[in-house]
């Protein structure tokens, strides 16, 4: 393949849309992707497939707003990481429509020779699925495993605060433009990501979210990883589509087992009565990798997190009309080591869920800055968010 500019694969990342299954094949036609920007109207039209839109969009040959976001990018400090660049991950260039270009906030930590494993599930998260879902991604990163997800509300949250707990890295796949802080409450968590892993998009600087945008990055998120695990997802979940395109690309699926009441579990329960394979601990999923990657797995941590099983009793309901009976506070000394806001945000938690904008106001603070402190406060595993923005002191 002959290599070009990084404005050339923007500029077809541009003309073709994001999740194009075309690219490859007009690249292995024309000899590479500078050949496709020099190719004719005629040769594009007699290419095949390609509509008469796309040929309209490949035959503009203005590389003005490529070359923008190419300085855009190096002045921000994103990497591009394009389809001919070496360390484009083999396995992400494998996969069915793999992006053009990736533009990345951070380091993306070693792909093919390591265990990636994505860890996916609803945004109407229960106090079950947010302790599972931290206990799994703590698990699977102190052995050594880079947890994936897609920094959206609920499980994928837990997820990454969860690796960044264990120590680990992880990554974050979004349906925006890497400089764009969505969800809002987000912002803290995105910027340490950066710091201990990476924000991928394939999505350039300045591109809101849409609706459409997040369909199309599960199979970024499924194409990084060995294997996906579900934590809790509804019937129509969208983490069930992440699981089916993994399953699509030969790649393993597992499904942490819920409630038979709770409705944010069946979409799970479904998937481990299909055949996805049920986990508990963090080694019912490096179990599966531990022979082939012998080096990147710390059998240790492995072994010790197989104790931290879930609680053995059911998962509780959590619905409105039932709500969890308060536990009591009991008295805890003071954590060391916390700034004086974080200190009084930690004081003014206790058992009782508490909405953020009624802490925000009960302790003067402005709500983002609030929303980094919570950020930080549930990495050391000293708060704990609930569905509705609502947080606990974790004890």
């Amino acid at each position: 393949m002959l290599l070009g500019g990084q404005e050339y694969w923007v500029w077809l990342q541009a003309a073709l849309g994001q999740a194009s299954t075309k690219p490859l094949a007009l690249i292995e036609k024309f000899g590479g992707v500078r050949g496709v920007y020099d190719a004719a109207p005629l040769q594009l039209a007699q290419a095949g497939s390609l509509t008469k839109r796309e040929i309209e969009a490949l035959s503009s040959k203005s590389l003005e707003k490529s070359k923008a976001i190419v300085e855009a990018c190096a002045s921000l400090g994103y990497r591009i990481l394009t389809l001919d660049d070496e360390d484009y991950p083999r396995r992400l260039r494998d996969i069915f429509a793999p992006p053009c270009a990736l533009y990345i906030w951070g380091t993306l930590p070693p792909v093919d020779d390591r265990v990636l494993i994505a860890m996916v599930g609803t945004r109407r998260i229960t106090e079950y699925g947010y302790e599972a879902a931290t206990k799994l991604a703590t698990g699977l990163a102190q052995c050594g495993a880079t947890v994936v997800s897609g920094l959206a509300v609920g499980v994928d949250g837990a997820a990454h605060r969860g690796a960044l707990k264990g120590g680990g890295k992880t990554i974050a796949v979004i349906g925006c433009g890497p400089d764009i802080n969505y969800p809002s409450q987000h912002e803290e968590l995105r910027r340490l990501i950066s710091k201990n892993g990476a924000i991928v998009s394939e999505y350039p600087p300045g591109t809101r979210a849409d609706r459409i945008h997040f369909p199309l990055r599960n199979r970024i998120i499924a194409g990084l990883s060995l294997g996906t695990v579900v934590v809790e997802a509804g019937s129509r979940s969208g983490s069930l589509i992440t699981a089916s395109l993994a399953a699509e690309m030969g790649r393993d699926v597992f499904a942490v087992p819920g409630s038979i009441f709770s409705e944010v579990s069946q979409g799970a329960n479904r998937l481990i009565r299909d055949g996805a394979k049920p986990v508990c601990t963090a080694l019912d999923v490096l179990e599966e990798y531990i022979g082939l990657y012998p080096q990147t797995i710390t059998l240790d941590a492995a072994e010790a997190a197989a104790a931290q099983r879930f609680p053995d009793q059911a998962p509780p309901k959590t619905s409105a009309a039932h709500p969890a009976p308060p536990l009591p506070t009991p008295a805890h000394p003071l954590p060391q080591g916390l700034t004086a806001t974080q200190e009084a945000v930690y004081m003014a938690l206790n058992s009782q869920p508490q909405q953020i904008d009624v802490l925000a106001l009960q302790l003067n603070l402005e709500l983002r800055v609030l929303l980094a402190v919570m950020t930080t406060l549930e990495i050391q595993g000293l708060a704990r968010s609930l569905p509705g923005r609502r947080y606990v002191r974790a004890y």
